[in-house]
């Protein structure tokens, strides 16, 4: 009795466990199939190659186990026909084998183990790709690279085991001649093209797939981020088709690949997916993917009292004839009155302006150099006529606060001490010339289009005073001591006072140079130009946000997470100062959305 007992336990248990593999995979093809899906799907190249061999049927179970949607493998013909899984042509690398695939059977491919990624002898042998579907089976999604020459031997497989329903087969071979060739499967099984973005005819090839296939999904890649065409790729793929980027390496996703991740989760995986509109990412670190979409959906959906936004707001905005104001959100790290951040907007111009956290004791009125530069960016500004550009914007700007010099018998004192300048970084939306002008790191959004614009010195300091940080604890200092007397921020400060040359720097080819307003000519090839184009949404923000987002409520969201996790700036997000005692954050910040009229 306790043995039938037992035996239905085990097959009621078993039941469940099939039944929520086969729910999961439902799920992960809804997903895929539905245009209008914003989830992000996982794979993993080569299964979890990390903790198993590559290509082995202990990394499709790795990845399956670890929540991956799609498992990428790759296949190789044996010399008496036999498919199997292998990414190399030959077996010296992945096995104790040598010589090509193709002039070894199955059996004598069967008689090797495979080597791990140290090329260790392992106690594992190569998988068929039979073995490989059997075990996928209702449990995920099989991406089967270097395999579009064995379409029809492949299907056989498929057919034989049942699994037609978990493949994805990818190629870059021409809409029509794949319609004519394998037109009989492609309802059965799903066919992902792929699509190199820095080729001539991208487009053209992207708009051929859309409309002789219609595809679930394509693969794109490009190897540098100066190239504009992903942005105009996640407009014609809007609720048509997934996009798909590929994190392995530096040139298959414009820089923003798994290493990047690693230093910039959001510059790395969220630029991708945030700015380029991925839904389908492929990875060498699936675990790391999976954690950070985990934290992001997080973060994104807090729960807080958002009466804040209006109780606290320091900027009311008016409401003028050309463009809508969405949102607008002002805030000071400490006060209104210390607050460095300004917006501004009139009938013909909207601008966030950044005034630098001040490097010397200098005050006016009781105002620090940093809120002396932003009032003064703001004045030249509301003096702008209408139809104003980029060069002479800025001219007038600087000439405001250069004034501002002379009047005050500082002219001299300035030029031989540019760190004591007023400084200011900005933003600015200019509705007659349908541009943004960046100054400096402050940020924006511009449709799809997305530019922190942060300071390559500024990067290397905020790494340099998280470092001396680090050190600091192991020798005996706690986080509220660093709280209240920042070491790090000491290291790097005499340094901090010296960039101040590095500032609208007129030497040529000058690495670290940046532009500011600060009273001296700034060198116009270092401003960004941004045309608006048929954008109908812009954001413009300082660098208060350690990451912007398309919404005030996720931005807030994010700074939130930061300040709670990592009030220093020295882990999750790494800054030149964290948040003093007393402050409300780590900077001032300024937020605005508009909304253009059409």
């Amino acid at each position: 009795m306790i043995k039938r007992i037992f035996t239905l336990f085990i097959f009621c248990f078993l039941s469940t466990c099939f039944a929520l593999w086969a729910n999961r995979l439902d799920d992960i093809r809804a997903k895929l199939f539905n245009p209008q899906s914003k989830s992000v799907l996982v794979v993993s190249h080569r299964g979890d190659w990390r903790n198993a061999c590559e290509n082995s049927l202990e990394a499709i179970e790795n990845a399956v186990q670890m929540g991956v949607d799609i498992v990428e493998v790759d296949l190789a013909r044996t010399k008496d026909g036999h498919l199997i899984l292998m990414h190399d042509q030959t077996l010296d690398r992945t096995t104790t084998g040598k010589g090509k695939v193709e002039d070894h059977t199955l059996a004598e491919i069967k008689d090797l183990r495979l080597r791990n990624g140290c090329h260790i002898k392992t106690i594992y042998k190569v998988p068929t790709l039979e073995e490989a579907l059997l075990l996928a089976k209702g449990k995920v999604m099989l991406n089967l690279d270097k395999s579009f020459d064995y379409f029809d031997q492949v299907y056989e497989l498929l057919e034989k085991t049942g699994t037609t329903n978990l493949v994805i087969m990818k190629s870059n071979a021409p809409a029509e001649d794949v319609k004519r060739d394998y037109g009989k499967y492609l309802d059965k099984v799903v066919f992902m093209p792929k699509v190199n973005l820095d080729d001539k005819d991208a487009i053209q090839k992207l708009n051929d797939y859309l409309r002789v296939l219609k595809p679930v999904a394509i693969e794109f890649k490009f190897a540098y981020d100066t190239n504009p065409l992903p942005y105009e790729v996640k407009k014609i793929m809007a609720g048509k088709s997934h996009i798909w980027y590929n994190t392995l390496w530096d040139t298959h996703a414009g820089g923003h690949d798994d290493d990047c991740s690693l230093l910039n989760k959001d510059k790395g995986y969220g630029y991708l997916i945030d700015n380029l509109g991925a839904t389908i990412l492929q990875t060498d670190r699936p675990a790391y993917l999976i954690d950070y979409l985990k934290y992001k959906a997080k973060v994104m959906n807090c729960n807080r009292d958002w009466t804040y936004l209006k109780s606290e707001n320091e900027y009311q905005a008016p409401s003028v004839p050309n463009f809508t104001i969405e949102e607008s959100f002002l805030k000071g790290k400490q006060s209104p009155q210390t607050n460095e951040d300004g917006i501004i907007v009139t009938p013909y111009f909207a601008a966030v302006i950044d005034g630098a956290t001040a490097k010397s004791t200098f005050t006016h009125n009781g105002k620090k150099t940093g809120r002396l530069a932003m009032e003064l960016a703001l004045e030249a500004i509301r003096e702008f006529p209408k139809d104003i550009d980029a060069t002479e914007a800025l001219r007038r700007i600087t000439e405001k606060i250069y004034q501002f010099y002379v009047e005050h018998n500082l002219l001299d004192e300035l030029k031989t001490e540019p760190g004591k300048r007023f400084t200011a970084n900005g933003v600015i939306y200019s509705y007659a010339r349908n541009e943004v002008w960046q100054v400096g790191d402050c940020q924006c959004i511009i449709g799809s289009l997305y530019s922190s614009n942060e300071k390559e010195i500024d990067a290397i300091m905020a790494n340099a005073r998280a470092a001396f940080n680090e050190v600091a604890l192991l020798n005996g200092a706690t986080m509220e001591g660093l709280e209240a007397h920042d070491l790090g921020r000491d290291f790097i400060y005499p340094f901090l006072q010296k960039q101040a040359l590095l500032q609208n720097c007129p030497i040529e080819g000058q690495r670290f140079a940046f532009p500011v307003f600060d009273g001296f000519p700034i060198q116009m090839e270092q401003v960004n130009v941004f045309p608006v184009g048929n954008a109908d949404e812009i954001i413009l923000s300082s660098d208060g946000y350690p990451h912007l987002y398309s919404t005030l409520h996720e931005s807030e969201c994010y700074l939130a997470d930061i300040l709670e996790k990592d009030p220093l700036c020295m882990r999750l997000y790494k800054s030149t100062k964290g948040v003093k005692k007393g402050n409300r954050s780590f900077d001032d910040r300024a937020y605005l959305k508009i909304k253009l009229k059409k």
